[in-house]
């Protein structure tokens, strides 16, 4: 069976098939959570951390006025909380957007796991590495990029994200996200989102329909978005690498 998890920490750093099998031990319990549901709340105490197995998910905190700001998307084999919190606890609200399938990963199994291959805590590091410049990306799209940019760039990352799992991801992909969930990510108006998508589909950039997401010109996406994958691109991949992805995604 695929394991989102495993192929995002094959695609940060060199691990052998024992390690593999020791963080895939690690993810033998997992449950189907339904959507709009709470898989942490502000202030929960966090001795686990969750990961995204399939599915969409999101962080987000609510304002004093009751609005609401993603802060970041959670897709298929992304973990969150995995490096803790301050003072061990929740410090946003996180929920799944669609039908996710979720694993708690305990933080002293990942910490006796990686005393004993510290690849494995190297592949976290550039995970996390990897979250931050995603966060860095976020905070950009909002504060400086106009209304179509941000929407290019989000749909652009949320495929190149994808791709780093389902190495078949062709131009259509599961988009879950409703116009108030853009709004509140991209830090815009449902009416603005409603415009921007369908400008989009004007330029015959992209369809959206019942949830799938039909990308018709990736190259011309990325142009609107100003979009370059230089801060989501993992490491260079050796031919044992890529077929250790094909056995993982098998």
């Amino acid at each position: 069976m695929s394991n989102a998890f495993l192929q995002r920490l094959t695609h940060a750093a060199v691990l052998s098939d024992e390690e593999l099998a020791a963080v895939e031990e690690l993810c033998r319990q997992p449950k189907d959570i339904a959507a709009k549901k709470y898989l942490s709340r502000d202030g929960d105490e966090m001795v686990s951390f969750p990961v995204v197995l399939s599915g969409w998910a999101a962080r987000y905190q609510i304002l004093r006025d009751g609005a609401r700001q993603i802060t970041r998307l959670l897709l298929p084999g992304d973990a969150f909380y995995f490096d803790s919190s301050p003072d061990g606890v929740a410090i946003e609200e996180v929920i799944t957007l669609s039908a996710c399938r979720i694993v708690n990963i305990l933080h002293a199994d990942m910490r006796r796991v990686i005393d004993r291959f510290p690849a494995v805590g190297e592949a976290m590091r550039s995970y996390g590495s990897m979250e931050n410049a995603v966060m860095a990306s976020w905070v950009v799209n909002v504060g400086r990029r106009d209304a179509l940019e941000r929407m290019a760039h989000l749909i652009c990352e949320a495929h190149y994200r994808l791709s780093l799992v389902d190495p078949k991801l062709d131009e259509q992909m599961f988009f879950p996200l409703t116009q108030d969930d853009l709004a509140d990510a991209l830090g815009l108006t449902p009416v603005h989102i409603n415009r921007k998508l369908q400008q989009l589909r004007q330029d015959q950039l992209i369809t959206l329909r019942s949830k799938q997401l039909i990308i018709h010109d990736l190259r011309s996406l990325q142009q609107v978005a100003g979009f370059d994958s230089a801060y989501l691109a993992p490491r260079t991949q050796t031919p044992r690498d890529q077929e250790r992805l094909k056995a993982i995604a098998a």
